[in-house]
């Protein structure tokens, strides 16, 4: 429920009520000895040292005829010293505002909080043990409060197959939830609940702050006006009636799927600490494990293909996976080192679409360290056709790899260029003769 403030007779709610300065507030006092902490302290100790004053001198709490004045100090000191460029100015100005104000917006001097709901959250409702806080607010019908959970988040891991044909697994979490034996409510079965005291069983209470009255749910009774004592509560949730659960929540991940997507499962967190307001959500971030085959970029998919350089030189086929099995693919004659061929269509699917990525091969060409005396001869002559010369006779060569005579004692070059076939019709006569010899056998 929204906070009601009303001053001077008249009711208005946040969104309208007009911006106060608190610069009336006496100023003498040190923010610093207000919180009891020093000048160099931290900001978490500066926040522990807030709630532990807030709670002690907070009106509801405390009757003492003082109690309203030192709680306004102890949030003014708070909503200065726990904002780092207000506490600046505080310490090179003596105060948060050089011009002498605080601010004219809905909810200033309120340490950050946008409403009264925030501030009463943070003191009080903080009290159910491991739990985290106390939820969220959402607006209900006709404009009344609602509680809502929080969301709370997961991690999942999955093979890259997987994230490519997507997959149904599941993801362990442990969320607030209502406590079964009490139904929630977090008394015994049987057991009575007490009229709170706090707030007579209103479920609402009423402070002053700066001459204004603030209505907010009761943070003794959280706003159901009644009580339990510590005799009726339930065991298994010690009166809270929230306990966490340890379960396993299935999850689709979509085909497509990639690092660092989330995916979003409604009413599947944290149910509120108060209230019968909805559960929050459960967001699962998904980490692909690496491919040991595949690079991926996106929804294309890159592969690295070793190449025979007589398959480059000459053309052929090879076989190369894809993510959706092994396909041949042709190699057209003269294709180059780091050359790079485009399988349409054959990369991943996008993640709710029909459409998929590409598959690009990455050519490498791989040379032979060791040569036979034929095939050195072939290579030579290749390399006799292409630089229209011969190699020369102080040219490395094989040791075992000798010059032939003829009968006149004339050496004879072994890249005689009598000889007219070419090079690619001697690799094909060869590959043939070789094929032939090993069908024989």
């Amino acid at each position: 429920m929204q906070p009601l403030i009303a001053y001077l007779g008249r009711s208005v709610t946040p969104s309208s009520a007009r911006g106060f300065h608190t610069s009336n507030i006496s100023r003498k006092e040190d923010f610093y000895d207000i919180l009891g902490v020093k000048r160099d302290a931290s900001q978490s100790e500066i926040k522990k040292a807030y709630y532990q004053l807030a709670k002690k001198y907070h009106p509801d709490a405390n009757k003492a005829s003082d109690a309203k004045d030192k709680f306004v100090k102890i949030q003014e000191a708070y909503d200065t010293l726990s904002d780092e460029t207000k506490r600046k100015s505080y310490d090179q100005f003596g105060t948060a505002d050089p011009t002498g104000g605080m601010g004219g917006g809905p909810g200033a001097g309120f340490g950050g909080f946008s409403n009264m709901d925030d501030i009463l959250s943070q003191m009080f409702g903080g009290g159910f043990g491991g739990m985290g806080g106390g939820g969220r607010g959402r607006g209900g019908r006709n404009g009344g409060y609602m509680s809502v959970g929080e969301d709370i988040e997961a991690t999942v891991t999955i093979p890259f197959m997987d994230a490519v044909n997507g997959v149904r697994t599941s993801v362990t979490i442990t969320p607030i939830v209502k406590c079964e034996p009490c139904g929630g409510v977090g008394a015994k079965k049987g057991a009575k609940r007490h009229t709170c005291k706090t707030c007579n069983g209103t479920g609402q209470a009423t402070f002053s702050m700066g001459g204004f009255h603030v209505q907010q749910p009761c943070p003794a009774c959280g706003g159901e006006g009644s009580t339990i004592s510590r005799a009726d509560q339930c065991s298994s949730c010690d009166g809270k009636g929230r306990v966490r659960e340890r379960r396993a929540v299935p999850i689709d991940i979509p085909a497509g799927c990639d690092s660092g997507m989330r995916i979003q499962l409604h009413g599947q967190g944290d149910v509120p600490l108060d209230g019968d307001g909805p559960a929050g959500d459960l967001y699962v971030r998904v980490r692909v494990l690496p491919s040991k085959i595949f690079r991926r970029k996106g929804s294309d998919v890159y592969y690295d293909v070793d190449l025979p350089f007589t398959t480059a030189i000459l053309g052929g086929s090879v076989r190369v996976p894809t993510v959706d099995g092994d396909v041949e693919v042709k190699i057209k004659s003269g294709t180059q080192p780091s050359d790079e061929l485009r399988l349409r269509g054959k990369g991943i699917r996008r993640v709710n679409s029909s459409s998929r990525g590409d598959q690009y091969l990455h050519l490498r060409v791989k040379l032979p360290t060791k040569l036979t005396d034929k095939q050195r001869e072939l290579v030579e002559q290749f390399e006799a056709d292409v630089l229209g010369k011969h190699r020369s006779p102080d040219a490395p060569s094989n040791p075992d790899s000798g010059s032939s005579t003829n009968e006149g004692g004339n050496e004879k070059d072994s890249s005689d260029s009598s000889n007219k076939d070419g090079f690619f019709s001697r690799i094909k006569k060869d590959f043939e003769n070789f094929k032939h010899k090993k069908d024989t056998k």
